[in-house]
């Protein structure tokens, strides 16, 4: 037990959470465009493992609510998607593909292919209810990173890739209607 404490607790310790900045929102008559970005979310183990070709697939939550009084908050809207990153060891390209926009990017350079995979921009996000006028609406934000799911049950070899996995805590923003 004290073994496992002292090598775990440091990699908690000076682990950074990952999280929702840089927070954009542009909007009409039900209609919203959201940026942000999402910082800390590339461990050194993940970034390893992209490397070697292991696919990784970030899941995006978006939900607008609107405050009410006495009842429990309307939601507005509501959009999900992903963005996933694989690498090709023979082209020496990485390939991420935008499930917001229906196409996908590649570049040989890891450092642009990870800004692709942690930055949103302007993905639009429509209400399918009626907005109250002068109500409070806010904006919650998640993301999360998929299981990675290895061949050949590698997974019980490979146990330490679980260390890497990571959701953001939600991020709530008001916004005006």
């Amino acid at each position: 037990m004290a073994c496992f404490l002292i090598v775990c607790l440091p990699m908690v310790a000076f682990s950074q959470k990952a999280s929702i900045r840089e927070v954009q929102v542009k909007g009409s008559n039900g209609t919203w465009k959201i940026s942000f970005d999402v910082e800390n979310c590339f461990p050194e183990k993940m970034q390893e493992a992209i490397r070697t070709g292991i696919s990784t697939t970030f899941t995006f939550y978006l939900q607008i609510y609107q405050v009410r009084s006495w009842w429990r908050d309307e939601k507005l809207a509501s959009l999900q998607f992903q963005h996933t990153i694989q690498y090709d060891p023979i082209r020496g390209e990485y390939q991420v593909t935008f499930g917001e926009k229906g196409n996908s990017s590649v570049t040989p350079n890891f450092e642009e292919a990870k800004g692709w995979m942690a930055r949103v921009q302007q993905v639009e996000i429509k209400s399918f209810s009626e907005m109250k006028p002068g109500a409070l609406t806010y904006l919650r934000i998640k993301t999360e990173l998929e299981p990675v799911k290895l061949p050949l049950h590698l997974e019980y070899l490979l146990f330490f890739v679980s260390l890497w996995d990571f959701e953001t805590d939600w991020h709530v923003e008001a916004i005006s209607p």
